[in-house]
């Protein structure tokens, strides 16, 4: 596969600032971040962390 073939995972807004998944490889990047945080977020609260 060469580079013009491949699709970017995340793409600029086109109003406002940030960027936003464009590929499900950024979609999925989004979820294990989240749920990241969220096990953070119950470890904490569960007093484990």
């Amino acid at each position: 596969m060469d580079a013009k073939s491949r699709k970017p995972w995340f793409r600029p807004n086109k109003s406002g600032p940030g960027w936003h998944p464009a590929s499900w490889q950024g979609g999925l990047i989004i979820a294990v971040i989240v749920a990241a945080m969220a096990t953070v977020v119950v470890l904490f609260r569960t007093g484990v962390l």
